[in-house]
């Protein structure tokens, strides 16, 4: 029983990736030379694994889930798409999103660290503001209580 379309593609000696009509010549080359009327044997096995693996890409592509065919008198059921196929499907999902968390978390440390940055550099910034407010007061006093004019005067009677 054929479960992914690697295994299908494997059977009829195709990648993965192969299209519609590369699968279709495929098919029939493979049919044409393992048909037990060529071959005169009376093993039906290859060319059922064959004609399975067909049926499979090609239920694949019309995107139908459960195929029923019937394989030189047998019947066949099974669905396209096993639980392993889903299960590292879902690996994959869960890691992207494992990955896709983990740039998030490290993109709010960046913006964290960035906005305390900023935060220092604006406080930094309002002390030495205040720093110069202080300093224009204390000159402003100096001016206003004549302290300066008496600096200069004794600056002058030194010299």
């Amino acid at each position: 029983m054929i479960k992914t379309r690697q295994e299908a593609c494997a059977i009829l000696g195709l990648s993965a990736y192969a299209d519609e009509a590369q699968i279709k010549m495929a098919y029939k080359d493979l049919v044409k030379k393992c048909h037990p009327d060529v071959t005169g044997s009376h093993d039906f096995t290859q060319y059922n694994h064959i004609t399975e693996a067909y049926q499979f890409l090609l239920e694949e592509s019309r995107g139908e889930a459960l195929v029923h065919s019937k394989v030189m008198g047998k019947s066949t059921q099974r669905y396209a798409s096993s639980k392993a196929d889903y299960a590292s499907f879902q690996k994959k999902v869960d890691r992207q999103r494992a990955k896709k968390k983990a740039e998030f978390e490290q993109k709010q440390k960046d913006f964290a660290a960035y906005y305390e940055k900023q935060e220092a550099d604006y406080k930094r910034a309002m002390d030495a503001i205040e720093a110069i407010r202080v300093a224009r007061a204390i000159e402003s006093m100096v001016w206003a209580n004549g302290l300066e004019k008496e600096n200069k005067e004794n600056d002058r009677k030194k010299d």
